[in-house]
């Protein structure tokens, strides 16, 4: 630190030197970029391919589809996804069939799950609803969010018989005690 007098009749002032100034400015820089995503992580949804037997295909954890299994498509308890991408794949890339997604809790139970109560925003409109497979669906930003007890659910219309699909998705990954950090 240095002493400057800046007019003869004033008193003098202390004057930080370049390096004292960067110091003090970045003390606690990198210190706060760490506390903003700590606890923040990439999250994706296990690969569970399904063969389609028929027009219509139900993509989920515990699939009532065939090859169920004891997979969740969502957050382990505690936490909170806020979803970035998801996308049904098909084996096929010609395939013309369509997929809505849905979030919920229960998506083996097929009757009351595949409604518009579950229905994420966007996967509707036009003739046909849906989104084409083998395209990605990106909601907007802060816009979907998918809490611990639910799961993230696709539903193929149109699917071929013998193709296989598999619904495929990236999430941030956070703590719900933490989820501020996400909006």
């Amino acid at each position: 630190m240095t002493t400057q007098r800046l007019h003869s009749a004033l008193a003098p002032i202390d004057v930080l030197t370049r390096e004292e100034l960067e110091e003090a400015l970045h003390k606690n820089f990198e210190a706060a970029m760490r506390s903003r995503v700590r606890g923040l992580d990439v999250a994706r949804l296990p690969i569970q391919p399904i063969t389609a037997t028929g027009a219509t295909v139900f993509l989920s954890g515990g699939n009532p589809s065939g090859g169920g299994s004891d997979l969740v498509f969502g957050p382990n308890e505690g936490d909170v996804w806020m979803l970035r991408r998801a996308i049904v794949k098909s084996s096929s890339f010609v395939d013309t069939a369509k997929y809505l997604l849905f979030r919920g809790s229960t998506p083996s139970d097929v009757q009351f799950a595949y409604t518009f109560r579950f229905l994420l925003d966007g996967m509707t409109g036009g003739a046909t609803p849906g989104q084409n497979v083998n395209v990605g669906f990106y909601p907007a930003n802060k816009s979907t969010f998918i809490q611990s007890g639910e799961q993230l659910y696709a539903q193929v219309l149109g699917g071929t018989a013998g193709n296989q699909y598999l619904l495929e998705a990236e999430a941030i990954r956070c703590p719900a005690e933490m989820k501020g950090k996400l909006l």
